[in-house]
C-alpha cells in the first residue's frame, strides 16, 4: 500500500511525536511504500515565525497547495494525519479531498471541538464547547493564557464545524477508546465514521525479568491536569518512596513542596523509562482530566506493572480494577491513599495483577496488533472508497 504520511511535530517528545515515529517504522518494516509530509514546531524561531504560525493555525493555502502537489506527484492510496497543529492546518484534508484521496485523521486531543484540546479548564472538567460554540474560551484564554491565540484556535474550531470539514472531508476518524469516541460523538462527529483503534507500545518489549520490585512511579507531564501536585501533596507518610519521571511547568514548585520520600529525575529517555518500570511497584496515574487514552499504562502493562489509575477516561477504561490494577476516584484524597496504602500492604496481588497486565499487553498492544488493527481499518477505508468510484450498472 502506498501510504502518505502527514504530521506537524511537537517541541516536546510526547505520545504523538514517539507515535508516529513507531508507526512509521511499522509501515516501513512491513514493505509499505512510505511517503512522508513533516513538519516541526521548531521552526517557530522569531516573533514573526509566531504570527505566521497564529495566522495559518485555521487555514495554511500554502501548505493545501504543496500537499496537493505531492498527493499528485506521490499518488498515494490513503492519506493519515496524526496532527496538523498549528503549522499545516485543517486544509491538509482540502487537498486529499480535491486529489480525490481517502483520509485517516488519528485524533489525540479534542482540538478540533474546544482551544482547551483536553476538554479541562480552570481546575476541572470543562465540557461546554461539546454542546455549544467554543468563543467562550477566548475573553477565558484558555491557550497558553493568550487571548489571541486562543482567538486562532476558537475560529479554526467553529470555522471547520461550520464549512462540514469532518463531515465531508474525513473519510475515518481514529480514536484510542470508546471514551473518546462517545465524546466525539457527542460533539457531532458523525458515529460511523469513527474506529476504536487503541494506542500500541511502538516497539516489542521482552518479559520483564523476575525479581523484587519496589516504590511507585508516577511518568508524564509535570502539568495540572495530570494530577501529580496533588499526588505529591498526598505522598507523606506512606511509606514507600515514589519516582517522577517528567518535566513541566510545575516541576519547582513540586521540589519545594516534596519531602524527602519523593525523588524527581526528570525527563528520560525510553530505555531508562521502562527500566524504572521493571523496578517498580507500581504506576500511578491520578489525572484530573478526562485522557482519551493514556499510553504510558500499556508501556506499564507492557513491563509487567500494575497500574493506579483515575477513574476518569480512558485509563479507566483500560485498566480492570483488581486485575491489572485498582482505580481511584481522583476528587477524593482519601479515595487515592486508601488504594495506595492497599497497594503497599498487598505485593503479592499487585504482582500478579501485573502478570495479568502483561498478558493483555501481549494480546492487545504489542506493535503486531497495532499493525493488524491499523491494516484492517486501512483497507475498509480504501476499499470502500473505491467501490463508490465504481461506475452504477
Amino acid at each position: 500500500m502506498r501510504i502518505l504520511l502527514v504530521h506537524n511535530f511537537y517541541q516536546h517528545d510526547g505520545g504523538e511525536n514517539l507515535g508516529i515515529r513507531g508507526e512509521l517504522a511499522e509501515l516501513i518494516a512491513h514493505g509499505h511504500d512510505i511517503h512522508t509530509y513533516f513538519v516541526h514546531n521548531d521552526s517557530i524561531r522569531t516573533p514573526m515565525d509566531k504570527v505566521r504560525a497564529v495566522f495559518s493555525v485555521s487555514y495554511n493555502r500554502m501548505i493545501r497547495d504543496d500537499l496537493l502537489k505531492v498527493i499528485r506527484q506521490f499518488k498515494p492510496d490513503l492519506m493519515l494525519v496524526h496532527n496538523f497543529f498549528p503549522l499545516l492546518s485543517p486544509s491538509v484534508f482540502d487537498a486529499s479531498y480535491a486529489a480525490g484521496i481517502p483520509s485517516v485523521f488519528s485524533l489525540n486531543n479534542f482540538r478540533i471541538l474546544c482551544p482547551t484540546a483536553y476538554l479541562y479548564h480552570d481546575g476541572g472538567i470543562c465540557e461546554r464547547s461539546l454542546h455549544q460554540s467554543c468563543w467562550w474560551t477566548v475573553p477565558a484564554r484558555v491557550y497558553r493564557n493568550s487571548w489571541i491565540a486562543t482567538l486562532a484556535l476558537a475560529h479554526m474550531v467553529e470555522r471547520h464545524k461550520r464549512a462540514g470539514t469532518w463531515r465531508h472531508k474525513v473519510d475515518r476518524f481514529l480514536v484510542p477508546s470508546r471514551f473518546a469516541k462517545a465524546k466525539f460523538v457527542e460533539g457531532g462527529l458523525p458515529a460511523d465514521r469513527i474506529a476504536i483503534r487503541p494506542h500500541g507500545v511502538p516497539q516489542d518489549l521482552a518479559p520483564p525479568p523476575e525479581g523484587p520490585r519496589a516504590g511507585a512511579l508516577f511518568v508524564g507531564q509535570l502539568i495540572e491536569e495530570k494530577g501529580i501536585a496533588l499526588l505529591v501533596a498526598l505522598w507523606r507518610g506512606l511509606g514507600v518512596p515514589l519516582t517522577v519521571i517528567g518535566s513541566g511547568p510545575l516541576l519547582p514548585a513540586l521540589q519545594a513542596a516534596a519531602g524527602p520520600e519523593v525523588r524527581f529525575l526528570g525527563y528520560v529517555d525510553t530505555g531508562r523509562k521502562f527500566t524504572e518500570m521493571q523496578r517498580a511497584a507500581f504506576l500511578v496515574v491520578p489525572s484530573l482530566w478526562n485522557e482519551m487514552f493514556g499510553l504510558v499504562v500499556v508501556e506499564a502493562f507492557a513491563c509487567g506493572l500494575p497500574v493506579l489509575a483515575s477513574r476518569l477516561g480512558g485509563p479507566a477504561e483500560t485498566v480492570e480494577d483488581g486485575v491489572t490494577g485498582l482505580l481511584f476516584d481522583p476528587t477524593r484524597p482519601e479515595d487515592i491513599v486508601a488504594r495506595i496504602a492497599w497497594a503497599i500492604a498487598h505485593p503479592e496481588a499487585m504482582r500478579a495483577m501485573g502478570r495479568t497486565a502483561r498478558g493483555v499487553y501481549e494480546r492487545l498492544y504489542t506493535p503486531k496488533a497495532n499493525y493488524d488493527n491499523l491494516m484492517l481499518i486501512y483497507q475498509d477505508v480504501v476499499g470502500r472508497r473505491a467501490a463508490a468510484s465504481l461506475p452504477v450498472p
